[in-house]
């Protein structure tokens, strides 16, 4: 059999040598081939990249697969310690010196160098420069971060992913996990139309304080681009680079020239020619491209271009939650699944926190104003759906859920996929009954052991309180940023600014020992979290 090593050499081997793996094999060739946990699959560093005969090689065992899962190789990186060679082979080590392998152990644990066919979106703000000359440093920041706020929500409401700030622009990128190029498309056009709304917004406050307004440009690109981990490995980003990146820069620098807000290029508008409203047609030159490129001025969608009701539902709500208030539409969610039944068994997400019997449990007038929200969205979906079954019109409980799942995100926490179906009780049939707020652990443990929830499950639900808040204040300094700062409040003051129940956590080796890892592993915690929320707001069945 035949073992070509790219940059280093090519060797032969006996079908006998089919026993040793393939690291064995290069390094008894005298090829310097890294493996710093000695070959024990406890690292990344002796992977290869298989560049002919990925079949040749055995097929991974549960070592190999449980780190290639967790890393996201694809099928062709493959761990030399633990691969066999069954017939010829071409491969190339990713790993090469001791540089490399600092690289390789201070990244983040997600595989870094990949191709993909994602949708770039680039916008500027037209005449900065003129406002930041003219203006003071500290107004500078505070407009931009204010401009940035509003413009981000949308990209961020619409799958987009923040690549970078710069300067007084931004690039997103969308069709990170999705991968039907409509979709990424269409989204991104959408957020542009929207960001467009919002400063005009945004402009009004600007003429009336500083007697300036904005303009922007945005330039919208669809193509293969590179994603990866770049920087100082201190100071590691994620970020797409390549031609496609640098041509959606170039789509938005021309829209000053053609005066126009939104420009798209040619794949884009293949994808999307169905369902927009064209404006004008141009063909210009692209910095650093030889020949002429045709760009096209977008000014509207049309109804076509609409989802899936659910999820258009969710855009909705994603517009109604403010960043200060993510606490308590978190909150609603919660309260709206502690429905229990005269029996003291646990019923969860009915919808039954709309009628008048347990609204007046609720003591917290900004739930409320929420709830009516949300009622109103749902009251507008029925109508505007009329020729839809009403199965396929998300129910209030659904409502309910997508918000709780929204103001994690908006706050920054885990993006929680959250699914449609549940029913709505037509007549209330529990009651509210809160967990208990005393310093008796097992009192805690006992409630949430009625809702079908573990005592790690509960710590985890105890998390959502880093956006929350009691009687006398927050939880933490940072009510509108979802993290893990509740679990190390609670581990290295003792909660001093919360209720004698989350103190409680600290008073078991269980659950201190539980909470030290939320504080410690913030991904963790996450995790934890999604699951126990999906599992609270699974809904009821209703007979």
């Amino acid at each position: 059999m035949r073992i070509f090593f790219e940059n280093d050499k090519e060797i032969q081997i006996e079908d006998s040598d089919g026993l040793r793996s393939l690291l064995q094999i290069s390094l008894a060739e005298g090829i310097p081939h890294i493996h710093a946990c000695g070959g024990n699959a406890r690292c990344s560093t002796c992977r290869v990249l298989v560049l002919e005969g990925v079949d040749n090689l055995s097929p991974r065992n549960d070592k190999e697969s449980a780190l290639a899962e967790r890393k996201g190789f694809p099928e062709n990186v493959r761990l030399a310690c633990q691969s066999r060679v069954l017939g010829d082979l071409k491969v190339r080590r990713l790993i090469i010196d001791d540089a490399d392998q600092t690289l390789a152990s201070t990244s983040s644990n997600s595989v870094s160098g990949k191709e993909k066919a994602i949708t770039i979106l680039f916008s500027d703000i037209r005449g900065f420069t003129t406002f930041s000359e003219s203006h003071l440093p500290y107004d500078v920041i505070h407009i931009l971060n204010r401009y940035f706020y509003r413009m981000s929500d949308k990209i961020l409401k619409y799958g987009g992913t923040i690549d970078k700030y710069i300067g007084d622009g931004l690039m997103a990128v969308f069709g990170l996990e999705e991968s039907e190029p409509l979709k990424t498309n269409l989204a991104a056009i959408r957020s542009a139309l929207e960001m467009r709304t919002e400063l005009d917004n945004l402009n009004s406050y600007l003429k009336e304080h500083f007697n300036t307004q904005f303009e922007i440009g945005v330039g919208i690109h669809y193509g293969t681009a590179i994603l990866g981990q770049l920087g100082h490995p201190l100071l590691m980003s994620s970020t797409a680079i390549g031609d496609s990146v640098n041509q959606a820069s170039r789509i938005e620098s021309t829209t000053k020239k053609a005066g126009a807000r939104l420009l798209i290029s040619e794949s884009v508008f293949r994808l999307v020619k169905e369902r927009v409203k064209k404006g004008r047609t141009f063909e210009t030159t692209l910095k650093g491209k030889t020949g002429k490129y045709k760009v096209y001025e977008i000014l509207g969608i049309t109804r076509d271009c609409r989802e899936e009701i659910s999820q258009e539902a969710k855009y909705r709500i994603w517009d109604s939650i403010d960043l200060s208030e993510t606490g308590n539409w978190l909150t609603l969610a919660f309260h709206a699944s502690f429905i229990f039944a005269a029996d003291g068994s646990w019923l969860g997400l009915d919808g039954s926190i709309r009628f008048p019997s347990l609204l007046s449990d609720e003591l917290n007038p900004r739930i409320l104003a929420h709830l009516n929200t949300l009622i109103r969205i749902h009251e507008e979906l029925k109508r505007g759906s009329k020729d839809l079954h009403e199965s396929r019109i998300p129910s209030l409980s659904d409502l309910i859920a997508f918000a709780g799942a929204l103001s994690v995100q908006k706050s920054g926490g885990p993006k929680i996929m959250d699914f449609s179906g549940r029913q709505d009780s037509e007549y209330p049939i529990g009651h509210i009954e809160y967990p208990p707020n005393n310093p008796n652990l097992s009192d805690s443990i006992d409630y949430y052991a009625r809702m079908e929830f573990d005592t790690k499950e509960m710590v985890a639900l105890f998390g959502a309180k880093t956006i929350g808040r009691h009687e006398k204040g927050f939880y933490t300094d940072t009510p509108n940023i979802f993290d893990n700062r509740y679990f190390q409040d609670l581990l290295y003051d003792g909660g001093t600014k919360m209720t004698a129940a989350d103190r409680a956590l600290l008073s078991s080796e269980e659950t201190k020992r539980i909470v030290t890892e939320y504080a410690l592993k913030e991904d963790k915690f996450f995790s934890a979290f999604e699951h126990a929320f999906v599992k609270l707001v699974r809904g009821t069945k209703i007979s």
